[in-house]
């Protein structure tokens, strides 16, 4: 049987126990978690803009010729 443990949630991070009010264990976890995210967010953007500009290439060049 397994003792009780307090209310606990793990760092979004690197997965240590935090506190269940807390989403990091420290704001270097944070920092590091959102220049992750930042970074998703661009990858995201860019193959959004490249998708676009290449529906928008095939188009013209459809009605060129």
């Amino acid at each position: 049987m397994s003792p009780d443990l307090a209310e606990h949630d793990h760092c979004r991070y690197c997965g240590d126990s935090v506190p269940s009010d807390q989403a990091y264990c420290s704001l270097d976890c944070y920092h590091r978690h959102q220049a992750i995210l930042r970074k998703e967010r661009m990858k995201e953007v860019f193959w959004t803009v490249a998708a676009f500009a290449g529906v928008v290439v095939i188009l013209a060049l459809g009605i060129l010729f």
